[in-house]
């Protein structure tokens, strides 16, 4: 009881660590609630075209922003206060143009690519100043906007109003992207002595968009929409679990970036991911008979996704310790390795498992960056 008590007492000290977690896991929740929503009034192929459809467009949102939000809070929070002006003027023009290049084939895709990338850049900022009582409400904001917008457009006309509201939501929350509109520079001094860090922070991004969307794009091409639907149940349960590693990801990473090492918060939470992981199996079954009887079939799926909340843990502690000692180099690295093993395992083992195939493959691929990048960097 005692030990239990210090480490509640350790937590409330951090308050940065509480906003950061207190935003994820809010978003993520009502995240979750919102594509639960859907979930139980959509067909399994109906839901599982509503995420391909959102799949087109962040992908292109992640090769817009060029790295930049990465960079924004990594040397902000070093003090490098201009990073911002020049970061936001580049990510000005590149939201814009992938949004125009999107525009005659799916016109609300570009939009939604847009208000991406400005976002992103606000929560950069944010996130880069220290702000996390603020990142908490942006991050709230944005997702509950996002959700009461798209349900209520969705009433009224369908899919489309889904996609509408999903960009409604980051749009309206850019707030400091938008505000910076007057102090745009074209001098780069600054990002142009950072070109190294900014391509591997890329990489990154990109990485990251495409080990969470890609998959869509090639489940739902491969094998249909309605093991698309089946599959994205179940990688939602793992973007639920996933709050824990996010938040440490996104206040370690300007804390490392200061020198400052938080190995108690990281201890928490790797404890903190088993218990979650134990939790989903046995419960999972039990939430899906109740709530969503359409996806009975996904349970296994759900069960052996919630494993890979243990390795998404150990690599969000990786990255933030790689990112603040300016070592992106391994961090791009480990996505590659994802993506890699994420593709291979999702057409190998989706041909010949199907469907809980799907499940390994992500287990497999969190797994093998988990183990590439604790053999860089001591993540304590």
């Amino acid at each position: 009881m005692n030990a239990l008590t210090k480490v509640l007492e350790y937590i409330w000290e951090e308050k940065g660590f509480i906003y950061t977690t207190f935003g994820n896991i809010s978003s993520t929740l009502l995240g979750a609630l919102f594509w639960f929503i859907l979930a139980s009034i959509l067909q399994v192929r109906d839901y599982g075209e509503v995420n391909y459809l959102i799949a087109l467009a962040v992908i292109p949102a992640s090769i817009a922003s060029l790295g930049l939000n990465t960079v924004v809070v990594t040397y902000l929070a070093k003090g490098e206060e201009k990073i911002v002006w020049e970061a936001d003027t580049i990510a000005l023009f590149s939201g814009v143009i992938a949004g125009l290049i999107l525009f005659g084939t799916l016109w609300i895709a570009s939009l939604i690519v847009a208000a991406l990338v400005f976002f992103n850049m606000s929560i950069a900022e944010i996130l880069g100043r220290k702000y996390y009582k603020e990142y908490a409400l942006a991050t709230i904001l944005q997702r509950a906007i996002q959700i009461i917008s798209s349900i209520i457009l969705y009433l009224e006309i369908g899919i489309l109003g889904i996609l509408i509201g999903y960009f409604l939501g980051p749009m309206l929350m850019s707030y400091r992207f938008l505000g910076n509109m007057k102090n745009l520079t074209f001098r780069i001094d600054g990002l142009r002595n950072k070109i190294n860090f900014m391509l591997h922070s890329y990489g990154q991004n990109l990485v990251g968009s495409f080990s969470t969307y890609l998959d869509k794009i090639i489940i739902g091409g491969l094998f249909g929409l309605y093991s698309l639907g089946l599959y994205q149940l179940g990688f939602q349960f793992l973007m639920l679990l996933a709050a824990i590693p996010g938040s440490l990801y996104n206040y370690l990473l300007p804390e490392e970036s200061s020198g400052v090492n938080r190995a108690r918060i990281k201890i928490i939470g790797i404890i903190s991911s088993l218990v979650l992981a134990l939790m989903a199996i046995f419960i999972a079954p039990y939430i899906v008979n109740l709530l969503f009887p359409n996806f009975i079939e996904s349970i296994r799926l759900i069960q052996i996704m919630s494993l890979a909340i243990i390795p998404l843990t150990i690599t969000s502690l990786a990255n933030a310790r790689l990112f603040g000692e300016e070592r992106s180099k391994y961090v791009f690295l480990g996505g590659i390795i994802y993506v890699l093993t994420m593709v291979a395992g999702l057409v190998v083992l989706g041909l010949y498992l199907g469907d809980v195939g799907l499940a390994i493959a992500i287990l497999f691929a969190q797994s093998s960056r988990a183990l590439y990048l604790s053999s860089k960097v001591g993540i304590l």
